[in-house]
């Protein structure tokens, strides 16, 4: 098992695991089955939320505009560091909490280079300009538009968030390129 952010860098740059060698610890199929992992379910509520976001939208539309706010640009400026800070810090909270036991207890000296895929490639190289320009669009909106909405702010915070979390799992494929680093790989 290799952990994909050992370094809080990977929230910024996920390609930085396709360059760092990364430690990686060999567990037993009883090691595996006695994790902590939670199991993937169908879930089938994405067609109610949709729905319910839309109408939602299209019901308080005329209440939109009252949410506008005057703020000073520097009032701005803090809020949106305390928001991109909450949300740093937020993640790396996470990150720490799910950090599985296992790294922590086994020690590993040998080291691996992962490659990813193409069709990986293209995907995180996609979602990191996607959720990187949509969170810098918005973060350039706040800025210059005059009157604040604070649905602008809770795009931010939402598309800053994506970007954090899609970063989190910059290896989605099961099939990987592995290099090692060391004389042996453990089998």
């Amino acid at each position: 098992m290799i952990d994909l952010v050992s370094t809080w860098l990977t929230l910024f740059l996920p390609m930085i695991n396709w360059l760092i060698p990364k430690k990686y610890v060999k567990i037993s199929k009883k090691e595996f089955d006695d994790l902590n992992i939670v199991k993937p379910v169908k879930n089938k509520a994405f067609w109610p939320v949709a729905g319910s976001t839309i109408l939602f939208g299209v019901t308080f539309r005329k209440y939109i505009p009252s949410l506008n706010i005057q703020l000073e640009k520097n009032m701005v400026i803090v809020i949106c560091c305390a928001i991109f800070l909450g949300v740093l810090i937020l993640f790396l909270f996470l990150n720490r909490k799910l950090r599985l036991e296992i790294y922590n207890n086994n020690s590993s000296k040998g080291k691996i280079i992962l490659f990813p895929s193409l069709k990986n490639f293209c995907f995180t190289i996609f979602y990191y300009f996607l959720f990187g320009g949509l969170s810098i669009m918005a973060l350039s909106m706040l800025l210059t538009l005059n009157p604040q909405n604070i649905i602008g702010f809770i795009g931010w915070l939402v598309m800053t968030a994506g970007f954090f979390l899609l970063n989190m799992s910059s290896i989605i494929d099961k099939k990987i390129y592995v290099l090692s680093k060391t004389n042996t790989v453990e089998k």
